[in-house]
């Protein structure tokens, strides 16, 4: 059992992908990162049925993002504390290359209805869209334009990732972000 979290994990197959696109795996991910917990643990803080949990919590450890770190015998059976295996998790852009085409269009399909059914999640119970923003955006621009664009955007995005607050009354926000050259 490890003793140090990585702080970046790096999703190399579409199965991974595939099951990080299904929003209550990926919320149980996010609950794992936070801190080591049992399902039941788990269960209670997103106040979702401990049964319906099990299955879900299984396939994230057999893809190798849970690992098992304490194990504590309870009225005959055996209650496992988990941890994810990295704070952050990245999926490698080399699974999208042509040789992968229709697996990695299947694939891109899944994270964007996932993405999909979380924006409207997210807006249905706000109420209010004030706070949203929602954009699909077309730019033309040099090239050097496009590179210092894209550098930008990294930077944010790594600035929003190393900067997440865990203090009382914080909310969570998601974000949904491609960035790509549009091929005449």
């Amino acid at each position: 059992m490890a003793e140090n979290v990585k702080n970046v994990h790096k999703v190399r197959d579409l199965e991974t992908v595939r099951l990080l696109a299904d929003p209550l795996k990926l919320e149980l991910l996010r609950a794992f990162a936070e801190k080591p917990a049992t399902t039941k643990q788990v269960a209670a803080e997103l106040q979702e049925n401990i049964t319906k949990l099990y299955r879900h919590v299984d396939a994230l450890h057999d893809a190798g993002l849970l690992e098992i770190v304490g194990e504590q015998q309870k009225r005959g059976t055996v209650e496992r504390t988990f941890r994810a295996v990295a704070s952050h998790f990245e999926v490698d852009s080399a699974l999208f290359m042509d040789d992968e085409a229709t697996s990695a269009s299947d694939t891109i399909r899944d994270v964007l209805r996932a993405g999909e059914t979380e924006i409207i999640d997210a807006l249905s119970h706000d109420g209010s869209v004030d706070d949203q923003i929602l954009l699909r955006l077309r730019i033309k621009a040099s090239p050097a334009r496009i590179k210092k664009l894209r550098d930008l955007l990294q930077e944010w995005l790594k600035a929003a990732e190393d900067e997440n607050d865990d203090e009382e009354g914080t909310v969570e926000a998601g974000a949904m972000i491609a960035f790509y050259t549009i091929k005449p």
